[in-house]
């Protein structure tokens, strides 16, 4: 994966972004950006994993033969489909002039770097922005079934879950809080047991923030399978 910590690639994101926004806080947003969908990724890997074999015990049947590469697709994965969601978001929520397409480009050397393992990363992305948003977590649901075949196991409202906080990162990092709140509550909807958290109580944290009580912004196996 790309290393995080900001040089001179990020300068040249912040500039570009501020172009193509007319907007001054391209440092911000980028910090923002990466620190939010970075906690999702590593989160997906836990919930898909970790918590699947805690809960439902290791199926040596369905491990890959090598799990640390196992891990590395599945976070590769899950950067092309955040992109992908994030750009959707930020054309939704109104962030991006008619000629956004730029933002693809500029998200994928933000997450993936100037020369990403994945070569195809830009058509892979097309590919799932051509699909509505229902059809794309399928897709995606998919593709994690065949590099970590224990995510199959995991709950559903998972993946129904996830775009949406993806949604959420992405209008923090464009500094719009209602927005993101509008979504948190369309994830009360669909898991209500997000709001009992006593510790976060299901707000809208900080990109970059995770609640260690819950996991918000991606609850943790015990709340996804919670009913009231």
């Amino acid at each position: 994966m790309k290393p995080e910590e900001p040089g001179a690639e990020h300068a040249q994101l912040a500039e570009e972004f501020g172009r193509r926004t007319g907007r001054g806080d391209g440092l911000r947003a980028i910090s923002s950006l990466s620190a939010g969908l970075s906690v999702l990724r590593k989160s997906l890997y836990l919930r898909l994993h970790e918590d699947v074999e805690r809960i439902l015990g290791r199926d040596s049947m369905l491990m890959p033969v090598s799990e640390r590469k196992a891990e590395i697709v599945t976070k590769t994965e899950t950067e092309i489909y955040q992109i992908a969601e994030s750009a959707a978001a930020a054309r939704d929520f109104g962030y991006l002039a008619p000629e956004g397409d730029w933002y693809v480009g500029w998200l994928i050397r933000l997450r993936l770097g100037p020369s990403p393992a994945e070569p195809r990363a830009d058509e892979r992305v097309a590919d799932y922005l051509g699909k509505t948003p229902e059809r794309r977590w399928l897709a995606f649901s998919t593709v994690l079934a065949r590099v970590l075949a224990e995510s199959r196991r995991a709950p559903l409202v998972l993946f129904h879950l996830f775009p949406l906080s993806v949604r959420i990162v992405t209008a923090l990092g464009f500094g719009d809080s209602p927005s993101a709140s509008k979504v948190r509550k369309e994830q009360v909807v669909l898991l209500p047991a997000i709001a009992d958290c006593r510790e976060c109580h299901g707000k809208v944290l900080d990109n970059g923030e995770q609640c260690p009580a819950c996991g918000n912004p991606l609850w943790k196996s015990e709340w996804l399978t919670a009913v009231d």
